[in-house]
């Protein structure tokens, strides 16, 4: 039997989900083509490859949340919803009602940004290390 707390969850994890597929939808219908970038003057061309590489942006970031969002949904149903995925320790529950699809607590999330700025700073001849 689900709990009230997990369907709760639940719901909320597929109205988020579909927000962002609707919204990647939307900009699925922005994409711009290399003959309509090769259109117009250079401030034209210009204006429409920065609009071009904000929405690419923007697909990613809504890729990465569904992401998240599918591992949450397979987590409550495996039981493990709740465990940050390095520690192993609960998330806190004020994360979880903030972001319900977060991998880690706090402290492995913080440790992790550091170590990532750290290695950016040793990288920094090398700009596609994190891409």
């Amino acid at each position: 039997m689900i709990s009230k707390t997990h369907k709760q969850l639940m719901d909320r994890l597929l109205k988020r989900k579909k927000e962002l597929l609707t919204d990647e939808t939307a900009l699925g219908l922005g994409k711009l083509t290399e003959t309509e970038l090769a259109r117009g003057d250079q401030l034209d061309m210009a204006g429409s490859a920065t609009e071009h590489e904000m929405s690419m942006t923007m697909r990613h970031r809504v890729t990465e949340e569904l992401k998240l969002i599918d591992e949450a949904i397979e987590k409550l149903h495996n039981g493990t919803y709740g465990t940050c995925d390095n520690c192993e320790e609960n998330i806190e529950s004020k994360r979880l009602k903030a972001r319900p699809f977060v991998k880690y607590c706090l402290e492995c999330q913080e440790e992790m940004e550091n170590e990532g700025e750290g290695q950016k700073t040793a990288d920094s001849g090398n700009p596609d290390k994190f891409i």
